[in-house]
């Protein structure tokens, strides 16, 4: 009999525990685009978007669990359920909603070239021909130039980086003569070694709404309404009450709140 009771309070226990078990959501992410994503000396992910996405899922009461990779392989591994979402930020376009569904907007930042002092290189295309741009692979950077600026018209030749640090480096060394990227992660840069090296942004930001969509966003699967709905009201949480510009003034002098 003792036997008995105690295997009915152990199913109990186990399906208590159960119950109350938290969701887990794995979040796609990176680990080489400081201030948002990056790994400290200790190996722990650190940054901006990290610090907010674990205050979202503290609101949401859910677990996340941070998968860091590649940029290109976001959405694929999004797609395969190896992840839940995607938090990296990525730019809500119309050609990615092909494939995935987003959330509603979390941050905004203009798009510029980065280039030496006195290169002579600003937003206008005709400053670039003959030179090397570095962009991130699978970005709207890289699109940007695909679609509006192909080499075979516009004479300037583009060179794809797996991450923006190796872009950084090729910048510095001379092997590249500017690199395309957010506003966010140049000034970055900038700041901590960029302006020092001579460098700076070069004319004025890129505007393209077709390209570059209204702002970043968290990805999840087509056809995921309770996750997105979880996010998109994570988000507007965060936005309301304060503490994504308590964070935002950490690492930026500026805005990336949406408007």
């Amino acid at each position: 009999m003792k036997k008995l009771v105690f295997s009915a309070l152990t199913a109990l226990t186990l399906i208590s525990t159960a119950s109350h078990a938290q969701q887990v959501v794995r979040i796609g992410t990176l680990a080489d685009y400081a201030p948002f994503e990056y790994k400290d000396a200790s190996g722990k992910l650190q940054g901006m978007e990290i610090e907010i996405g674990n205050k979202m899922c503290a609101a949401m009461k859910v677990t996340c669990q941070w998968v860091t990779m590649d940029f290109d392989a976001l959405i694929p591994a999004l797609k395969a359920r190896q992840i839940d979402a995607v938090l990296a930020q990525m730019s809500r376009t119309a050609e990615r909603e092909k494939s995935v569904d987003f959330s509603r907007i979390f941050t905004t930042a203009p798009v510029h070239l980065v280039a030496k002092k006195g290169s002579g290189i600003s937003h206008q295309p005709a400053t670039l021909r003959g030179k090397t741009v570095g962009v991130q692979t699978a970005s709207t950077h890289e699109s940007y130039f695909r679609n509006r600026l192909p080499t075979s018209s516009s004479g300037i030749n583009v060179k794809v980086y797996q991450s923006l640090d190796s872009a950084w480096l090729d910048l510095e060394s001379g092997r590249i003569q500017a690199v395309f990227a957010d506003s966010t992660v140049a000034h970055d840069w900038l700041a901590k070694s960029g302006q020092q090296a001579g460098f700076a942004f070069a004319g004025q930001a890129i505007t393209d709404d077709a390209i570059f969509g209204a702002g970043t966003a968290i990805a999840v699967r087509k056809g995921d309404s309770k996750l997105k709905a979880q996010f998109d009201l994570a988000i507007l949480g965060v936005h309301q009450n304060g503490y994504f510009q308590t964070v935002n003034k950490r690492y930026f002098p500026f805005s990336i709140l949406p408007q």
